[in-house]
């Protein structure tokens, strides 16, 4: 059986990397989707895909940054597909990825709300949602959040405060049938990594070689544990920060 078969949900950042993955891969296997991003020409081509496949879903525009546009996306989507079964936030920015001397307030500012005040907000209103029929939360976070990079200080702080958030929402939301989980990946091929890498191909072979699996994973793979994590079969899981990384994190001499 399909592992979202007759689930309905949104995505939010799904016009590129791993949203657009996921998007695609959550309508094949077998849901309906709202998808949103802030360019619509890039959300129109990727539902007319979807449905050309054979797939139901249905695009909003709206910035994250922008507090409004959280509650009416949700309010939207939930009107679109009559409820909303799950959340995929995957919706991010890089920053200013520089020394702390190079950062200014805005950058902080900037990267904090994106990655993190914006996230907070959406689970709130996404609960608020399901509260009545249950769900299932999950939230693109990133292996930073229990590491650093030179330059990924408010990056690193945004994400270790998006894994902050999940367990006390984990125990506030059970009571309603809601779960809620992040994915930590570590380097995936998208455009923010090699937009963080400054599109250096040397060193962004240098960074996969540096996994243990010796490889970036693709945005398919980041987006098949999302979809487990939304199903049913991960019903016992909750207020875990899952690591999807290669191995990256782990602790050690590398050689």
């Amino acid at each position: 059986m399909s592992l979202l078969k007759d689930k309905k949900g949104m995505i939010v950042g799904a016009t590129s990397g791993i949203g657009r993955a996921a998007a695609t891969l959550f309508a094949k296997e077998g849901a309906e989707v709202v998808v949103i991003g802030r360019r619509a020409e890039l959300l129109e081509s990727l539902v007319s895909e979807i449905k050309e496949a054979g797939g139901k879903a249905h695009y909003i525009v709206a910035d994250i940054a922008k507090s409004d546009d959280i509650k009416r996306m949700t309010d939207e989507a939930q009107t679109l597909l009559g409820r909303l079964d799950f959340a995929f936030n995957n919706a991010g920015t890089i920053g200013n990825f520089a020394p702390i001397f190079d950062q200014s307030e805005a950058d902080w500012d900037h990267t904090i709300g994106t990655n993190l005040k914006a996230v907070w907000l959406s689970i709130k209103e996404q609960a608020i949602a399901m509260r009545a029929h249950g769900g299932a939360i999950v939230n693109t976070s990133s292996w930073l959040s229990n590491g650093g990079l030179i330059g990924s200080t408010a990056y690193s702080a945004s994400k270790a405060g998006m894994d902050g958030i999940i367990r006390p929402a984990a125990l506030e939301l059970a009571q309603y049938g809601i779960r809620i989980n992040n994915i930590n990946p570590g380097g995936v091929d998208t455009e923010m990594t090699r937009e963080a890498f400054q599109h250096d191909e040397q060193v962004l072979s240098t960074f996969a070689k540096s996994h243990p699996l010796g490889k970036l994973a693709s945005s398919e793979e980041i987006a098949e544990l999302a979809a487990y994590l939304l199903s049913d079969r991960a019903r016992n899981i909750t207020g875990q920060a899952i690591f999807t990384d290669g191995g990256y994190a782990i602790a050690g001499q590398r050689g």
